[in-house]
């Protein structure tokens, strides 16, 4: 268990640690990631359907503290499967919903609240470079709040495979990134795929230059720039209005 706080030991066990009442549930509910293991406390319990708890491990209070990776436990653990069956080509032509593609998002927080952003917005994806958060640390599986289980994920897209799948699927690529050009106002963009860059170091060029439009949100105040969740989610919702 203890192995799967770190992402070596994930990639080796093909597996991850969901945690609280929301993960587990939308875990137990799905038929991605499906739930290998299930460990409660009896308090825990309670906050799990009853029909789930007759496959349950109990444990005492004590033991689940020791294995959570939080430092107050809710009493409630599971450990899922990480195997992912969809593919690039698979997701772009799923539905005409807008994708999203993180280009060394780092910060876990902000990747969670990108996958359940996304999965709020209607995305039929959500597309992560190599270099990327793991999408399946446990703070970022926490703050997707369930999202994990209700949206396609792909780890490692090379770039150049998103915008190839994208463009066989005459979908338009838009790249994210407060210097456009293009106000996102001017574009709809529902069937695009969407760029966006690292918190810090915003689009890499390269990256840029594969888009057919480098897009920019408009900003009426004196904010620098915008949070990177808070920039998907207004690109999102702009798309599917």
């Amino acid at each position: 268990m203890k192995a799967l706080h770190a992402s070596k030991g994930r990639k080796s066990a093909h597996q991850f640690i969901a945690e609280g009442p929301a993960a587990v549930s939308a875990a137990l509910a799905a038929k991605r990631f499906p739930v290998e293991a299930l460990y409660l406390t009896e308090d825990g319990a309670q906050h799990i359907p009853e029909k789930y708890r007759s496959r349950a491990i109990f444990l005492t209070e004590k033991v689940m503290a020791a294995i959570s990776t939080v430092e107050n436990s809710q009493g409630i653990i599971a450990i899922c499967s990480m195997a992912e069956s969809s593919n690039a080509d698979e997701i772009f032509g799923r539905t005409s919903s807008p994708l999203i593609y993180c280009s060394e998002v780092n910060d876990p927080g902000n990747l969670g609240t990108i996958i359940r952003t996304a999965d709020a917005l209607g995305c039929a994806g959500v597309l992560l470079s190599p270099g990327s958060a793991d999408p399946f640390a446990p703070k970022v599986v926490r703050s997707t709040a369930g999202s994990l289980w209700n949206i396609a994920i792909l780890r490692d897209v090379d770039i150049h495979v998103a915008v190839k799948a994208a463009r066989a699927n005459r979908r338009p690529v838009y790249a994210a990134d407060g210097s456009g050009k293009v106000k996102l106002t001017e574009t709809e963009g529902g069937s695009a795929l969407w760029i966006f860059g690292n918190e810090a170091r915003g689009l890499p060029a390269e990256v840029g230059v594969l888009a057919d439009a480098i897009v920019a949100i408009p900003m009426r105040g004196r904010a620098e720039s915008l949070n990177l969740a808070s920039a998907v989610a207004i690109t999102l919702f702009h798309a599917n209005s």
